[in-house]
């Protein structure tokens, strides 16, 4: 009689771990669920001066990177912190010249305006971004 006591027993928790590590598991996964948001977006808007290169959009910031390819235009952009530091590339003129800008800045209110400054250090264009969701 003992031995078949102890059996039931024995049998008893193994059921209840079984059923617990499927609860647990849920658990977990709506935690993960409830704790992780909407992914942080990022508005812009580019514009280079004497050009007919406009962009303007939404892209989804991802690892604090994010990046823009376009036709005429390409660029991508890292942030840390309320640091944000952009690079890219235009192609501009008749001749399809292709020029490197680059610019960096500090969000405020999680938006920035900046000037962009091509390879020779002169302004060549705007750029305006706003950070949704972060």
């Amino acid at each position: 009689m003992a031995g078949a006591q102890s059996r039931s027993s024995l049998q008893r928790f193994f059921l209840c771990l079984v059923a617990a590590v499927p609860v647990a598991a849920v658990v977990v996964a709506l935690t993960t669920a409830l704790d992780a948001g909407p992914t942080p977006k990022v508005a812009f808007d580019v514009k280079i001066a004497g050009e007919d290169v406009r962009a303007s959009g939404t892209l989804y910031l991802r690892s604090d990177r994010f990046s823009y390819e376009g036709n005429r235009l390409s660029f991508t952009g890292t942030v840390s912190g309320d640091d944000v530091k952009i690079a890219g590339k235009v192609t501009t003129g008749e001749r399809l010249q292709t020029r490197d800008f680059s610019t960096s800045g500090r969000l405020s209110n999680n938006r920035m305006s900046a000037s962009l400054n091509g390879d020779r250090g002169s302004r060549i264009g705007t750029l305006k971004l706003e950070f949704l969701n972060r």
